[in-house]
């Protein structure tokens, strides 16, 4: 059987994990990346960014990378007589993307940077010593091959082969999602994102409404509580304004995490970012810039460590303390803040969007000021009590 040796072996092509080979192949170091899907960018998605996560990894938001501009998000109450709205100004640019042609971006800077993609390729077996993985048996097109890595980094999503064998996930929480895209939809406004909460349209998630163009849209759903497809097609047929003329022209369906990060993503000489840590912001479901950050991280967490001829445990863990600094925080909040807001009725929903502003819900969606927006609510007769010490 073939022989492969390589310095770092990454196991998934999604963000997270081209994010470590593009952050790995920029120094001296072997790169090998195996992608089990004949295509990147197979895994359904909102396809919804900030500008940020553009320049973090220095793409330029230009050509058929960008499907839309987003100037404003609306979020509706259950009644829908109310709305918040969250503009440009209070969160930055905001876009949504053709994934593909972003992940096929990334594939491209890596490789020219040295590294190896390998597609329709999986790993099927470990040979372990300790907590070291000394060998990966891989199948890819007409061959079963060994690598020999000295550091593997898990980049294969929720169903992760490698979170299976050597990491524990406890608390690891799924939301069933479900998305339409749809053309000859009547739009209102092409760069406005709206999202509709409460049992009524998503039983703790989140029903969303993405413009991709003058006539076409994601439009998708996330719940805890029922069949996501129940709720998709209902909202469809509540909204014949929207929807009367309009026609499926795809279908996705995936879990997202939303159960914040799992407690170790470092074991051994293995790695673990992206979907199968858990690093999704829970309230939003958003994960392209969260993995994109874990991956880089551990991409030159691990490249350092190979030319220090180093690959202990405990130099891999220095990407889990960085992560935690700043995305780790965000996480575990934005947890916090889920945690509250999903034992409120809609009733209370409905009262809460009297209360908050757009800066209000971004800090609560994002994991960021939790403490301004409790401070706030201390002084509600209803949500001291409900929700503000919750947050504390």
């Amino acid at each position: 059987m073939k022989e492969v040796y390589t310095d770092i072996l990454i196991i998934g092509a999604g963000p997270a994990g081209l994010g470590a080979a593009l952050e790995a192949s920029k120094r001296d170091v072997r790169v090998l990346v195996l992608e089990k899907e004949k295509a990147l960018a197979v895994k359904p998605c909102a396809e919804a960014i900030s500008a940020a996560t553009l320049k973090e990894i220095g793409i330029e938001a230009s050509g058929r990378l960008i499907r839309n501009r987003v100037d404003r998000v609306l979020v509706y109450a259950p009644n829908e007589r109310k709305y918040v709205e969250i503009t440009s100004s209070m969160r930055g640019e905001g876009y949504i993307i053709d994934k593909k042609e972003l992940l096929v971006e990334m594939a491209r800077r890596a490789v020219r940077q040295g590294a190896e993609l390998w597609m329709m390729s999986r790993p099927v077996d470990f040979k372990v010593s300790g907590n070291i993985i000394k060998e990966v048996k891989a199948v890819r097109p007409g061959e079963e091959v060994i690598i020999k890595p000295k550091i593997v980094i898990g980049c294969d999503g929720v169903n992760s082969v490698v979170a299976r064998k050597f990491f524990e996930r406890k608390n690891y929480e799924t939301i069933p999602c479900m998305q339409y895209i749809m053309l000859n939809v009547n739009v209102k406004d092409p760069h406005t994102i709206e999202i509709w909460v409460g049992r009524r349209f998503a039983p703790r998630g989140y029903l969303w409404f993405f413009p991709r163009g003058a006539d076409e849209v994601n439009v998708g759903v996330g719940v805890r509580d029922g069949n996501p497809k129940d709720y998709l097609d209902k909202f469809i047929k509540m909204k014949q304004d929207r929807f009367k003329r309009a026609a499926v022209i795809e279908v996705g369906a995936a879990p997202v995490p939303v159960g914040g990060q799992i407690d170790r993503r470092v074991k051994g000489n293995v790695m673990l970012c992206g979907d199968a840590a858990g690093q999704v912001i829970p309230l939003t479901g958003a994960g392209i810039h969260s993995s994109i950050a874990a991956g880089r991280m551990a991409g030159r967490v691990a490249a350092n460590a190979i030319l220090e001829e180093n690959v202990r445990e405990e130099v891999l863990k220095a990407y889990e303390s960085e992560y935690d600094e700043y995305w780790g925080r965000r996480i575990a909040l934005s947890l916090k803040a889920l945690r509250a807001i999903e034992k409120l009725s809609d009733e209370e929903l409905d009262m809460l969007a009297e209360v908050l502003s757009g800066e209000d819900i971004l800090d609560l969606a994002n994991g960021l000021n939790l403490v301004r927006v409790a401070t706030k609510l201390l002084r509600h007769p209803v949500f001291a009590v409900r929700l503000a010490k919750a947050l504390l």
